[in-house]
């Protein structure tokens, strides 16, 4: 059976977010979450309740519905709480009915909700700045204009950053599902297979295992003195060249188990590989291998971000692209800590963090992650997709 979180470690997760909002000196929280077939931003909401609505992201359509696809939460800051939804609540959201609306129009549902609570002139945090629409934003302080909604995102990320046990063991789950996905994917890398058929493979794997793709990046080519890059952009494995022997295949897929996310990336020759191509695809993993040596209790994201740089500097790469991170905390999402430039927030024991990089030299492409957890004494792998493929 695939692990779970249980009621009781949603009650104390909604507990330690309000007792997080009283040493704030706020009298509750207001969390917003998006979802309805997007992975985008359900994190607060699904985290505090277990909460995800399936429901597209429609327009509103006055007099009838406002506010689809999308879940709201209202706390007091003894814990009390209230979940809004756009579609009926099942049996495993961690909520008594009694706690649960379901309402067509979602705002007006939380402004009566926030006044039943007599909340409607409280200082609240909000959560889920990102997910939460302006028209939304605008219904509910236009109707209750002594209500002030105070930023809460970055105190509620903390709370999130170190994973339980039970989220552990998701997280292991959808890593070794996303090990098994990408390595079907590059022994689909023969020449003659287009970016979709390979990323057919992917599907056949997750699906099944009832998880979800979120985003993948494939990307093919060959390089030299004449380089060619293959890519598509919609869908991101659209192009439908074939691969041709000498080429090199990088993928990287993220997705979603029971909630939980993998993240992780691989790439090979086709064919025969030359000694550019196994340089930059070693070079990649000597990065990437960096970065997780110097992730560790009391290490910063920037710490570490600038081992990896080092390392990369070492073997001759210089940074290119507009992202100059080295991965990210993961769980319902991308979590911090950020491993980038600037970001102070100290890494800690039982933080789950993606460590990743993609080089390119003289035309010929390299990308590697893996997913890690950290311990007492470092970090270990959770990710255990085969590493080489030349």
């Amino acid at each position: 059976m695939s692990p779970t979180i249980s009621s009781f470690e949603f009650e104390q997760r909604r507990q330690y977010a309000a007792a997080a909002a009283t040493a704030a000196d706020l009298e509750g929280l207001l969390v917003c979450s998006r979802g309805g077939g997007t992975l985008d931003r359900y994190a607060d909401v699904f985290w505090l309740s277990g909460f995800y609505t399936q429901f597209p992201n429609i327009p509103d359509v006055p007099g009838n519905w406002s506010g689809r696809a999308h879940a709201l939460m209202v706390m007091k800051g003894d814990g009390e709480a209230r979940l809004i939804v756009d579609v009926p609540a099942w049996n495993d959201v961690a909520l008594d009915n009694a706690q649960i609306t379901f309402a067509d129009h979602v705002p007006q549902a939380v402004i009566a909700t926030l006044q039943d609570m007599q909340l409607d002139k409280a200082r609240l945090g909000l959560v889920g700045t990102d997910a939460m629409p302006a028209k939304i934003y605008r219904m509910v302080t236009s109707a209750l204009p002594g209500l002030d909604l105070i930023d809460f995102q970055d105190d509620f990320n903390d709370l999130k950053s170190v994973k339980s046990p039970a989220e552990i063991d998701l997280l292991r789950s959808a890593s070794a599902l996303g090990s098994r996905a990408i390595e079907t994917m590059m022994e689909a890398g023969r020449a003659g297979m287009t970016h979709g058929e390979v990323m057919a493979r992917c599907l056949d794997v997750l699906v099944p295992a009832r998880a979800i793709l979120y985003n993948a990046f494939i990307r093919s080519g060959s390089g030299g003195a004449e380089p060619r890059f293959v890519r598509s952009s919609l869908p991101t494995w659209g192009s439908g060249e074939e691969l041709r022997d000498g080429d090199f295949l990088c993928a990287g897929i993220s997705g979603v188990l029971d909630g939980y996310y993998f993240d992780l990336a691989r790439c090979r020759p086709i064919g025969r590989a030359s000694n550019a191509q196994i340089d930059v695809f070693e070079s990649t993993i000597a990065v990437v291998e960096a970065g997780i040596a110097a992730i560790g209790p009391g290490a910063t994201g920037e710490e570490v971000m600038q081992v990896g740089a080092a390392r990369q500097r070492e073997l001759g790469f210089e940074q290119t692209g507009n992202f100059n991170g080295f991965g990210h905390g993961i769980g319902l999402g991308w979590d911090d800590p950020w491993l980038a430039p600037g970001v102070d927030k100290q890494i800690k024991p039982n933080m789950v963090i993606c460590v990743e990089k993609w080089l390119m030299r003289d035309g010929y492409a390299g990308d590697y992650e893996d997913t890690v957890l950290v311990t007492q004494g470092g970090a270990d792998k959770i990710t255990n997709a085969r590493m080489r493929w030349w």
